[in-house]
């Protein structure tokens, strides 16, 4: 017992005065560069690993060169190790960055300098060279590497995350069905989404996807792995030509099992834990989609761009009311495709109806074939005189694939009956601009009361009475003129209606997504509120909300005047939307409500610059 109490003790000494003794003051480093393999293929993750040796600490993060032409940095890590041969001890730092190939070509990662106790040290250049070809698929056998520093030991041939498109070459607003699936063969305890990918030119649905992802094990050239689809999306290209899918980024907790080692020093860095908790992170590859024009020959008046197979029906609530009375008319939109994008459809009623823009329903669900269900608009019309009126049919154009053809979804005339009598016909005692009316034409009233003198030196005008008895018709019909004017700008500018009903619409958004913040579904409630803020800057500028593009939003705000502050928390609350849609990870509902307020106030400066 004695012996190993000094023996632990002599351990104790030497781990306090041996680092200072290689690391002291006028130290000489080296420092060294090198990367596991120099031939990569596009997107391919490597490892640039730069060794210093001499010292264990260094003096400041050393700064990597400008790589952004042709790599990103995904994460970085630090390994210390202590070496002793022929009774000489020698200390080394390794910084291990992880990185991952953008570019094809050659390209030269330039050098990197470390400083340590006032020694500086340079690396030399190191040359990787990047093909057009995708990643290699994992191969090998043998057991994953174990892991020495933040994510050091784990290689991309570990942990990595794939995107897989359904087809690589679609027509103008076709659906494309985009997977990311992550592959690992470590423990993965938890992940999260760091970074959604960019996507303009698509309108993008989401699928519904459990909160624990399913997992299925799988091999791949002999190597076994674990996998799970962790999102699945719906894009729908808006226009035609060449589109990239940026690459999506994942941050992961790795739990690993430390391997045993005899070098004392590892008691005081905690190696000798079996297990830790170790970060990593996985990037997909960039998608190419080649989308095509639809043909011209045989298009439509009015085609819309719709791709699919639509269906149309119409129909009122009653085919029988009194002049004045409303009548609902309902406009089903059924079948396959981008129905979210689908306008309001546009038709000539008679000139005695009057109407009212549409409330839209939506029974929608995200299939493999797009957007599958039902959008329904209803109108809310009031016939102002007598009669038998014909609403008019419906046309709905769109292209249909599997035919190759355009077709036309249609929906027949509605017969109304209006009975009554017109808002303009003549009441009882009314009568005829310019029309005397006589009335006791046989004796003429005489006055009982006696009359109510007033001096002549007396003016009315200094009555306070009279300048209200005058005063106040002249104001009704002031206001009464600017109302109707307000309504005639509404209903003759649709942008100015949109944007003056954007406040009340986003607020309706806003207490739906107030309903979500109790309960488990914390998705639902960050994609009701994702909702909200792209509609309410959809209203806002009057551009259709499939149409927003997220690096559009920016600029556009900016020429209508609203300020930068205002702009930056409004897109940060988007960020959190999208960001929390796809995060496996919950949140309570006094986090919801703290952020539901924060998007409150968001709308609330931006619609007071926008406003100015």
């Amino acid at each position: 017992m004695v012996r190993r109490v000094v023996s632990a003790l002599a351990l104790l000494v030497a781990s306090a005065t041996l680092p200072v003794a290689i690391s002291g003051q006028g130290a000489q480093i080296d420092a060294t560069a090198s990367v596991g393999r120099a031939d990569l293929g596009l997107g391919q993750q490597f490892i640039l690993s730069v060794e210093v040796t001499g010292t264990q600490r260094l003096d400041k993060t050393p700064e990597l060169p400008d790589l952004s032409a042709f790599a990103s940095i995904l994460g970085s890590g630090t390994t210390r190790s202590t070496r002793t041969a022929n009774g000489r001890t020698t200390a080394s730092l390794i910084i291990q960055y992880r990185l991952q190939a953008l570019a094809v070509g050659t390209h030269e990662i330039g050098p990197v300098t470390v400083t340590a106790y006032g020694a500086t040290a340079t690396t030399a250049p190191v040359t990787i060279i990047v093909t057009d070809q995708p990643p290699p698929t994992p191969a090998g056998s043998g057991a994953p590497p174990t892991p020495t520093g933040a994510g050091g030991g784990i290689g991309p041939e570990d942990l990595f995350l794939t995107a897989e498109a359904s087809r690589s070459q679609v027509l103008q607003n076709e659906p494309v069905i985009l997977e990311y699936r992550i592959y690992t063969r470590v423990n993965v305890s938890s992940y999260s989404v760091r970074e959604l990918p960019a996507t303009p030119g698509f309108w993008i649905e989401e699928f519904e996807l459990p909160a624990q992802p399913e997992v299925e094990p799988i091999t791949l050239n002999g190597q076994r792995y674990v996998t799970a689809l962790i999102r699945k999306v719906a894009l729908f290209p808006t226009g035609p030509g060449s589109r990239t899918i940026e690459p999506m980024e994942i941050e992961a907790t790795v739990r690993v099992q430390r391997a045993r080692t005899r070098d004392p020093f590892d008691l005081f860095d905690g190696v000798l834990d079996r297990g830790a908790d170790v970060p990593a992170s996985a990037v997909s590859q960039p998608v190419e989609i080649e989308v095509l024009p639809l043909p011209a020959a045989g298009r439509p008046d009015g085609f819309s761009g719709m791709v699919g197979d639509l269906s149309v029906t119409t129909t009122i609530d009653r085919d029988s009311v009194a002049a004045n009375e409303a009548v609902t008319m309902r406009v089903d939109v059924s079948g396959t495709g981008n129905l979210r994008s689908i306008a309001p459809p546009r038709f000539d009623l008679p000139p005695t109806i009057e109407a009212f823009p549409p409330e839209t329903n939506d029974r929608l669900r995200t299939t493999e074939r797009g957007v599958t269900g039902t959008r329904t608009y209803e109108y809310v019309l009031i016939p102002r005189a007598p009669g038998t009126l014909t609403l008019p049919g419906i046309d709905v154009s769109f292209y249909d694939t599997d035919a190759g053809a355009y077709r036309v979804a249609s929906a027949g005339p509605l017969d109304l009956t209006v009975s009554g009598r017109a808002s303009g016909a003549t009441l009882p005692g009314s009568r005829a601009r310019g029309e005397v009316e006589a009335l006791r034409t046989d004796i003429r009233f005489i006055e009982i009361d006696t009359p109510r003198f007033q001096s002549t030196g007396q003016s009315p005008f200094r009555s306070g009475l009279f300048w209200l008895v005058l005063l106040v018709p002249l104001g009704a019909v002031g206001g009464a003129a600017g109302l109707q004017r307000r309504r005639d700008r509404l209903a003759g500018n649709v942008a100015l209606a949109r944007s003056r009903r954007a406040g009340r619409i986003a607020r309706k958004r806003l207490a739906r997504a107030r309903d979500l913040t109790i309960g488990d579904d914390a998705r639902a409630f960050y994609a009701e509120t994702g909702q909200a803020l792209e509609g309410f800057v959809a209203d806002r500028l009057n551009v259709a909300a499939a149409g927003l593009i997220r690096d559009e939003i920016r600029p556009a705000l900016e020429a209508r005047g609203a300020e930068e502050e205002a702009i930056a928390e409004y897109l940060a609350c988007l960020d959190v939307c999208d960001r929390q849609r796809f995060s496996p990870a919950g949140s309570d509902p006094a986090e919801r409500s703290g952020f539901l307020d924060r998007v409150a106030q968001a709308m609330s400066d931006l619609n007071r610059g926008i406003g100015r």
